[in-house]
């Protein structure tokens, strides 16, 4: 029994470092952002295990994209249960990129930009624009009512207004109890050719 207790703190001790060293190997200024990038990141929850099982292509569960607001890059996006200044529904928010990848929201994260991106400025606006609106989250998760968003719908129908699908049409079926429908996954954008992967940690 001892034995066990020593290899589990060994795990737990293992794995510890191994994210601190993971969130070592970034520096957000390595980074050249431009208006309308893609970042993504692999959530830690259980919500990330649920995408991730949902899209068979998964490596990211979560995506936002990339503003420049007060002369600083940061990231709109929309997820359930990050909640700030006493909000009480989840909705639209913007932050650093620091923030969105903290070491307590991710464990891998990645910068996409279309190879192309005359519609990157535009796409950015238009997500300030939804910001200003202040789209809640859809919980039910329909592509047909763009007054509630999930992350991947937001991103997207930011382009859409700006001119460009990033999908080209791709959408994804899942018949699972309750969420049985059609959606967006990540991978839905980024394996994309017209994408080119900027950054990755």
């Amino acid at each position: 029994m001892r034995y066990l207790i020593v290899w589990f703190i060994i795990f737990i001790v293992s794995f510890s470092c191994s994210r601190q060293n993971l969130q070592e190997e970034f520096s957000i200024g390595e980074v050249l952002f431009e208006e309308g990038d893609l970042i993504f990141r692999k959530g830690l929850g259980f919500r990330t295990q649920a995408v991730l099982y949902s899209d068979s292509l998964g490596i990211y569960s979560h995506t936002g994209i990339v503003v420049l607001k007060d002369s600083v890059f940061q990231v709109v996006h929309i997820t359930p249960g990050e909640r700030k200044n006493n909000e009480i529904v989840d909705m639209i928010k913007i932050e650093p990129i620091s923030d969105f990848w903290n070491k307590d929201k991710a464990s891998h994260g990645a910068v996409y930009r279309l190879k192309n991106n005359i519609w990157g400025k535009e796409a950015a606006k238009q997500a300030l624009r939804l910001l200003k609106k202040e789209v809640l989250f859809d919980h039910h998760y329909l592509l047909s009512d763009t007054t509630e968003m999930y992350c991947t719908e937001l991103v997207c129908y930011s382009y859409e207004l700006a001119g460009k699908d990033i999908t080209f049409g791709k959408r994804s079926e899942l018949n699972v109890p309750i969420y049985a429908g059609t959606y967006i996954l990540p991978s839905n954008i980024y394996t994309n050719s017209d994408f080119i992967l900027v950054y990755k940690f």
